[in-house]
């Protein structure tokens, strides 16, 4: 009730402190002979009585009066007793953390709201300003135990495991948040018709049904599920999230140094990874499918970032395209350059394409191509080469997607152009 005051020193010696100084007066009221000498035997009763306070029990027996025999069996009025005895929620805790692996931890309480009222109520009756409550108490005092007893630290801005102790005056359970892993790296994706995550089944919603032949799953794996397993099996996570930056089309081929991506692992009980050894197998078990570089510890500040510098990046596509007309190689070198003029370095306003209109806003969006170069294959297939910000839809850009693009490579070419086969290069 009084933590704020005397800094560098502890409740209990705050609180033997007050008993003390409160008996020494009261001691000193009764030798002084005055008035008040029955009041000040009676409040010394009190101290021995209530407060266990041994002193006090002394003074009344030097002194020759008549103290209380024994002490009385009432529980303490705010906490019912939790801070008599603090290291069976300590050595609970111990016992909770077997088989984890961290370097740090933080204690966290969550206090029934009857502890919090009267609590509250208490300071309130007092005016006690200069308090701290139970909570903070408790974390303090268990967290030296249990860090005594580990030779571990606390941590208090990001701890590996955070131990909650949900409290009741008769009862308490514990609870471990383990915070998560961030690993990142990038990944190539050599196998077309694969997406980057897991989708569930549009039918079933994940149930399973006849549809999707009772697996959940829209797409029989993405690049999410052949990358992850390995992960999580070596960190004894629960589960796992996969963060892209940016994501390719189910049927666009990642090459390159590949795409970054952050791999989240949820409730690692291992935190310690050889990541090289497991970038090994993952890339030995998916060989010709899916292929990871660069790995290195990560963090979640670092998947905000990844998420938000997605569109900002520049992007390389090549693209295998089919015209619906014939067309000379004479007229393709025209209507290339003629797009050079209309694109380099210019906006494109780009309307949500149809074939994500179901799962997208719908809004017009502002992006700039950098650099087109094509190569005529034959009279109605083409070959081009395009660098653009991040977030162009490449294939709408070619075909016009109904007007919604403008201008597009279809209507420089002044017939129907379609995106046949299209990669990714390079990221950066």
């Amino acid at each position: 009730m009084f933590s704020l005051l005397g800094t560098f020193t502890t409740n209990y010696d705050r609180g033997n402190s007050l008993l003390l100084t409160l008996t020494m007066e009261q001691h000193s009221l009764i030798l002084s002979s005055g008035k008040n000498q029955e009041e000040s035997v009676k409040n010394l009763k009190l101290l021995a009585e209530n407060a266990y306070f041994m002193p006090a029990y002394k003074v009344l027996e030097n002194e020759g009066l008549n103290g209380p025999t024994k002490h009385k069996s009432e529980k303490c009025y705010l906490c019912n007793d939790i801070f008599s005895n603090l290291e069976p929620y300590a050595l609970d805790a111990i016992n909770k953390l077997k088989n984890i692996e961290f370097e740090n931890f933080l204690i966290g309480t969550a206090i029934d709201s009857q502890l919090i009222n009267t609590e509250d109520n208490f300071k309130s009756e007092f005016n006690l300003l200069e308090s701290e409550s139970i909570k903070n108490h408790f974390n303090r005092e268990v967290g030296k135990l249990v860090s005594s007893y580990l030779n571990k630290p606390s941590e208090f801005a990001n701890p590996d495991i955070t131990i909650v102790f949900n409290l009741t005056p008769k009862s308490y359970s514990i609870d471990l948040i383990i915070r998560a892993i961030f690993i990142s790296g990038r990944y190539n994706k050599y196998l077309r018709n694969i997406p980057q995550t897991h989708w569930n089944c549009r039918s079933c919603m994940g149930k399973g049904c006849k549809l999707c032949n009772f697996t959940g799953k829209q797409y029989i794996t993405s690049v999410e599920e052949l990358i992850s397993p390995l992960f999580v099996s070596e960190s004894l996570a629960s589960d796992s999230k996969f963060h892209g930056g940016g994501r390719e089309d189910i049927d666009v081929r990642m090459l390159g140094e590949g795409r970054p991506f952050i791999l989240e692992l949820r409730n690692p009980k291992r935190r310690t990874l050889n990541l090289t050894l497991i970038q090994k197998k993952v890339n030995k078990r998916n060989k010709k499918k899916v292929k990871i570089s660069n790995l290195t510890y990560s963090s979640k500040t670092q998947v905000k970032s990844l998420k938000k510098s997605a569109e900002s990046t520049k992007k390389i596509y090549k693209a295998l395209v089919s015209s619906e007309q014939k067309i000379s190689k004479e007229i393709f070198a025209q209507n290339l350059d003629e797009l050079n003029n209309t694109f380099i370095n210019k906006k494109i306003k780009q309307r949500t394409p149809n074939r994500v209109s179901h799962r997208r806003a719908d809004k017009v969006r502002e992006k700039v191509i950098y650099n087109i170069n094509g190569k005529y294959l034959k009279s109605t297939l083409f070959e081009f080469i395009i660098e653009t910000q991040g977030g162009v839809y490449i294939k709408e850009l070619i075909s016009g997607d109904d007007g919604r693009t403008k201008p597009s490579f279809s209507e420089i070419f002044n017939t129907s152009l379609l995106c046949k086969e299209l990669d990714v290069l390079k990221i950066y």
